[in-house]
C-alpha cells in the first residue's frame, strides 16, 4: 500500500464516518470539506474525486487485515488458536473503529462502480484463501474435523463473524462484541470438533 499523508488518513476516515452516519450517498466533497473543516480545493489536492477516495478506504482495510495475519506468532499454536487469534483481532479491530464495519460489511454500496466491486471481491477472496489455509493446516494435524471441505469451514468461519458484527452495528453498538466474539468461538470450536 501506498504511503498516505496525515491529511489523506483524515479524509479516509471521516468518509468512512459520514457512510457509517449518512450512507454513501451523503459522502460529498462538500460534506466532508464540512466534516473536516477545510475547503473543498483543499480535499481535491488528495485524492482525485470520490471513487479514489473510497478505493483509498478499501486498500487501507485490506493492508490492516494482512498486518493482522502477518502479526500472529504461530510456534507453539494450534491451527485453531491460530484461527481464534485472528477473528479476534478483527472483532477488535472493529470495536476501536465502529464505522469501519458500515463500510466493509456493505459491499452492496460498491456495486455500481466495478473497479470498487472488483476490490471488495479482492478482499472477500483473500480472506477465504487465508481461513481456508488454517484449517487445512488443522485438517492435516487433526485438529479440526476432515469431513468437511475447508473452504465451507472458512466460509462459515466468515459468515459467522460477518453476522455477529453486522447485527452489533445494526443494534447501534449496544453490546459487548468481544464477549460475543468468545461465545462464537466457543461454538466454532464445537462444530469444528476442537
Amino acid at each position: 500500500m501506498r504511503e498516505l499523508s496525515s491529511r489523506q488518513i483524515q479524509i479516509i476516515d471521516a468518509s468512512i464516518k459520514i457512510i457509517s452516519e449518512k450512507g454513501i450517498q451523503e459522502l460529498t466533497m462538500k460534506n466532508l470539506s464540512r466534516e473536516l473543516g477545510i475547503s473543498e480545493p483543499a480535499i481535491y489536492r488528495h485524492f482525485e474525486n470520490k471513487q479514489t477516495i473510497l478505493i483509498a478506504v478499501l486498500e487501507s482495510f485490506k493492508h490492516q487485515n494482512r498486518l493482522i495475519n502477518e502479526s500472529i506468532p504461530l510456534d507453539g499454536m494450534t491451527a485453531f488458536q491460530h484461527l481464534q487469534d485472528v477473528v479476534m483481532r478483527i472483532l477488535e479491530k472493529f470495536t476501536k473503529n465502529p464505522a469501519i464495519s458500515a463500510v466493509i460489511f456493505s459491499e452492496e454500496i460498491f456495486q455500481n462502480k466495478s473497479e470498487l466491486a472488483e476490490m471488495i471481491l479482492g478482499i472477500m477472496n483473500s480472506n477465504t484463501e487465508f481461513f481456508t489455509n488454517i484449517i487445512k493446516r488443522g485438517q492435516a494435524d487433526s485438529s479440526i474435523r476432515s469431513d468437511i471441505e475447508p473452504e465451507e469451514l472458512s466460509i462459515i468461519v466468515m459468515g459467522s463473524v460477518r453476522h455477529l458484527v453486522t447485527v452489533w452495528r445494526l443494534s447501534g453498538f449496544s453490546f459487548d462484541l468481544h464477549a460475543w466474539g468468545k461465545k462464537l468461538l466457543k461454538s466454532l470450536a464445537a462444530m469444528m470438533g476442537t
